[in-house]
């Protein structure tokens, strides 16, 4: 067979052993890449860039302390972020080049679910491990290495929607809004199927393109259903705000609750606080909290923006992973590092116990069962009503 006439399968044997001995050879040289792929511009960037904070964080109290044990070696940790952009295209050509040009086994994100669902097939031939924040109910579908390290709202939504039917039994017909996406699609399945089931009556159920800035021709017909509510949903928040605003604007004087990816400071940023007022949503960690306020000072080393909830979710998040491979004393064995991470159950979170589970839902337990916290905007502030657990 002539050289350049590789077939399928020796070639994958190839790159496969390329990119094994890319990786031992980093590890050996004392260095051990984590890869970041998630949104790092665009709409939802303050997830995005608090994911890659987040990890940065919790890198740096590795190194400081040494590096990471692994079977006797000290390994520093470096990340290596790529954007997706939320887009499958741009996932694909991220986790490629993770893999096969940084030597990457370990990567935190993506949270967009149509990034997901492209990179797992990669991944999961790889055995490359993944620890996202998607939603998608497939997430664990033919999967091994993926651990979701946080509730969705197929956790937390019941609770949430159980508090505003006491809290404020006014609100009895609610419309909903979700990005046109396998995110929104799922989320908003799980939205009406809640409010549903709880009594309310759901009058309208639409979806919009992520690029969108213009809402007003949609609000009109979102309006004319005569909603007491609006419920934004996985809405990206810098969009969020800009939802009610205008909805605001062309007179809406209902109350808007966003059980699914709030943050305070960007939806007041693009709403404006006046707008923004009374707004209730659901929070991943205490904005409050002293680890909160530890974090936000980390992360300004690093980002500019205003940090999210989501800093807390994947610092939490890389701290199992590194006492995961410390546990394990490998990172050349996938298989034990997984069985390691597995049995970080419950992990010491920085706002309470996390715990594995979901194998009656998902099949497998590689669901983090995470609290949440139910938040109101005040005065352009955060002020926790209430912290919900979801184990």
């Amino acid at each position: 067979m002539p050289p350049f006439e590789l077939d399928r399968r020796s070639l994958l044997a190839a790159l496969l052993a390329t990119t094994a001995f890319a990786q031992n050879a980093r590890a050996d040289s004392g260095i051990l890449k984590i890869g970041v792929l998630s949104t790092l511009t665009g709409p939802g960037a303050t997830w995005g860039l608090a994911i890659d904070g987040g990890a940065r964080i919790a890198a740096k109290e590795i190194n400081d302390r040494g590096g990471l044990n692994v079977g006797g070696r000290k390994l520093q940790i470096e990340i290596v972020a790529y954007d997706d952009q939320y887009k499958a295209a741009n996932a694909v050509t991220a986790i490629n080049r993770l893999i096969d040009r940084d030597g990457v086994r370990f990567i935190l994100g993506p949270i967009a679910s149509v990034s997901l669902s492209a990179i797992k097939p990669v991944t999961e031939a790889r055995k490359v491990f993944l620890l996202p924040n998607s939603w998608s109910p497939t997430v664990f579908q033919d999967a091994q290495y993926v651990f979701r390290i946080s509730s969705t709202t197929r956790e937390f939504l019941p609770k949430s929607v159980e508090w505003l039917k006491q809290a404020k039994p006014s609100i009895k017909r609610v419309a909903t809004l979700a990005p046109n996406d396998e995110t929104g699609w799922t989320s908003q399945k799980v939205q009406k199927e809640v409010y549903t089931q709880a009594g309310y009556t759901v009058t309208a159920a639409e979806f919009f393109e992520r690029q969108q800035t213009d809402f007003r021709a949609l609000l009109t017909k979102i309006l004319a259903t005569n909603p007491d509510a609006i419920e934004l949903d996985t809405v990206p928040p810098a969009t969020a705000g800009l939802v009610v605003r205008q909805a605001r604007e062309a007179g809406f004087t209902g109350a808007f609750t966003k059980f699914g990816g709030f943050d305070v400071a960007e939806i007041v940023r693009t709403a404006g606080a006046e707008n923004a007022e009374g707004i209730v949503g659901v929070l991943l960690a205490d904005p409050n909290s002293d680890v909160w306020g530890r974090l936000k000072t980390a992360y300004a080393t690093y980002q500019k923006n205003e940090p999210s909830d989501f800093v807390i979710l994947f610092y939490d998040a890389a701290r199992i992973l590194f006492a995961g491979i410390e546990k394990a004393g490998t990172v050349d064995d996938p298989d034990k590092v997984k069985a390691a991470i597995e049995g970080l159950s419950p992990f010491a979170g920085s706002l309470g116990a996390l715990k594995w589970g979901g194998k009656e839902n998902y099949g497998v337990n590689h669901q983090l069962y995470t609290p949440v916290f139910l938040t109101e905007i005040k005065g352009g502030q955060g002020h926790v009503i209430k912290k919900i657990e979801t184990a």
